[in-house]
């Protein structure tokens, strides 16, 4: 059977692998010692939430990006081959 600290170690390594500051992680594992099952919830809803929006920012900027090298393929055309 797993030991209690064990699973918050688990637990603590997981929040820092999803982005959590260790004060973050910290609140969270107070809240899930406590209990407070829906507080846990709402913030790991919010973190999910941030990393959504931080995801959609970076797909914006890579399709920035591969328009910028098409449009200066579609210029510079160089027998199909990439130029950038």
């Amino acid at each position: 059977m797993a030991r209690a600290d064990d699973i918050e170690s688990g637990l603590y390594q997981n929040l820092i692998d999803a982005g959590y500051s260790e004060k973050e992680a910290d609140q969270c594992l107070i809240l899930a010692r406590d209990g407070e099952w829906q507080k846990l919830c709402k913030m790991l809803a919010r973190q999910k939430s941030s990393l959504l929006t931080a995801l959609h920012k970076s797909e914006k900027q890579i399709d920035c990006l591969d328009f910028l090298v098409y449009e200066i393929n579609k210029k510079h055309s160089n027998g199909g081959k990439q130029n950038v």
